[in-house]
This record gives structure tokens, C-alpha cells and sequence, in this order.
């Protein structure tokens, strides 16, 4: 793996069809290395580390709730150019990433030959009186919370369950605390973004929009406004919540090689996990 840039790294195989892989929230690239193993044959990778996570710089913005997708999007856009694609990209997401890969196919800044996007949690698509916007709002809220280490653990717990944080080791609990004010951003980002439903209805590009059958009704609502704005969207939900991309790799990363193979004509197969940091 070739470090492009602090956090963002090639792999693969140069002068295949490429493809951008983005994280969630409180994670990192190292989120796909299953998934990396599989693709890395037929695929020239970018993995990102989005701001403020792994080894990507720290933000600059200096009140989190200033943060937008605009500050996120440069760095990628950049190793991007540097890598100098010749193909169109493939975007593949996951809550927080997922999102900000809509926005890049939005936007256009980028061609765009297909997305994967594990439950974007794009919550400014909520409306305001909407169960589940207010349903995230708490939690956003709570992030605010001057006790970084409490309002981690609710973050934590409201994706995967009650208790979920405490029952970590204390060396990850501590290196989740420190992302706190990440996760601020990411929030900020989120609720404070533009892109509408009909925006994301002028994406024709195949869409692969996972979503897990145990998650978050804040999340959910969101697929379900996407299922139906996004012309060429493929739906799938599987058992597992809202972390699946991590908890049920195995499973999630057979559909979304399923679909890449069905897209570029391949015979792609999952493989075991290594570290892609090599």
C-alpha cells in the first residue's frame, strides 16, 4: 500500500478501473481491508482516512459546528487529480462517507461510473418536524456534551447498543474520546449540508444502497427518501445494524462485490481480512 498523502493510500492494481473508499464516522480506511483483499485484483484503490481520523491531519476549523463537507472534500479531490484516473470512479461509503459520496456525485465534480453507499446518513434530508430528525438531533446534541468521554459513549451506544462503549477496552475508549470533537464535525457537516432529494435524483449512475435491517430509524428514514429519489438504485437489506460494513463484513461486502462484478463484467470473490496497512 503507497501513502498518496497523509491518510490516503493506494492499492490495488494501477491501471484498473479505480475506486474511493470512505469511512464512517469514529472509524478509519482500515474499516475495508476485506473487502480491499477482493477488490485489489481488478481495482486501483484509494483509501481515505477521512479528517481527524487514522492518520489523516487533524481539522483546522476552529468551531466544529463551521465544519462542511468543503473542508472535507479538498484533500480527496486533490490525491485524486494526482493519481490522474483515466476511468470513471466508483464510490463506496458508509454513513458519514456514504453521504459524502453522494455529494461528490452530486456535485460532479468527479466522473462517476457507480455508487455503493452503506446507509448515508445525509440528515439534512429529514424534515424538521420528523421523528427521526429529532431522533438524531438528541444525539447531535448530546455530542455537545463538555464530558468528551460521556458523549462518545452515547454516540457509541445509539449505532450499536446500550452499554456497547463501556464494554470496551479502556486503550479504545480512550482513542474514541479523542475523536470527539471529529465526530462534532461530522454532525455539523451533516445537518448542515445542501444537496436535496432532487439533487440526488440527477444521479443516473447504478446506485448500491445497503441498509441493515436492525438499524437506527434516524438512518432508515434516510434510505427510504433515497430508494425513491435515486433513478438506478439497487435496494438490499440484510441482517445486521447499522455498523454492518465492520460487524457483518462477510455479508455486506458479498453484495457490494456482486454488484461491482454485474457493473465491470468481473468474477470478483471475497477474501479473508489483512491490514491494509500492510
Amino acid at each position: 500500500m503507497m501513502e498518496v498523502q497523509p491518510g490516503l493510500y493506494r492499492t490495488g492494481t494501477a491501471g484498473q478501473s479505480p475506486v474511493v473508499l470512505l469511512h464512517s464516522s469514529q472509524s478509519n480506511g482500515g474499516q475495508w481491508r476485506a473487502l480491499l483483499n477482493a477488490l485489489a485484483p481488478h481495482f486501483d484503490c484509494l483509501v481515505v482516512d477521512l479528517l481527524g481520523y487514522g492518520k489523516a491531519p487533524a481539522v483546522t476549523t476552529a468551531d466544529p459546528q463551521d465544519f462542511r463537507f468543503r473542508d472535507e472534500l479538498p484533500r480527496i479531490m486533490d490525491a485524486i487529480q494526482t493519481l490522474n484516473w483515466q476511468q470513471p470512479v466508483t464510490l463506496i461509503g458508509h454513513s458519514y462517507g456514504g453521504a459524502l459520496a453522494l455529494k461528490l456525485a452530486v456535485e460532479k465534480s468527479i466522473d462517476v461510473r457507480s455508487l455503493v453507499v452503506f446507509e448515508p446518513v445525509a440528515f439534512h434530508l429529514l424534515e424538521a418536524n420528523e421523528a427521526a430528525r429529532l431522533e438524531i438531533e438528541s444525539i447531535s446534541g448530546q455530542m455537545m456534551n463538555n464530558d468528551a468521554k460521556a458523549a462518545t459513549a452515547a454516540f457509541v451506544d445509539y449505532w450499536n447498543q446500550p452499554g456497547y462503549f463501556a464494554a470496551l477496552p479502556d486503550k479504545i475508549q480512550k482513542a474514541m474520546t479523542l475523536q470527539a470533537s471529529k465526530v462534532q464535525c461530522d454532525f455539523a457537516a451533516l445537518m448542515g449540508e445542501e444537496y436535496d432529494l432532487r439533487d440526488c435524483a440527477s444521479i443516473q449512475q447504478p446506485t448500491l444502497l445497503l441498509q441493515g435491517q436492525y438499524t437506527q430509524s434516524s438512518a432508515r428514514t434516510v434510505a427510504h427518501k433515497l430508494e425513491v429519489a435515486l433513478p438506478a438504485v439497487i435496494s438490499r437489506t440484510l441482517p445486521c445494524g447499522h455498523m454492518g460494513p465492520i460487524t457483518h463484513a462477510e455479508a455486506v461486502n458479498v453484495e457490494i462485490l456482486e454488484f461491482l462484478a454485474a457493473i465491470y463484467g468481473l468474477e470478483v470473490q471475497p477474501q479473508p481480512a489483512t491490514d491494509v496497512r500492510g
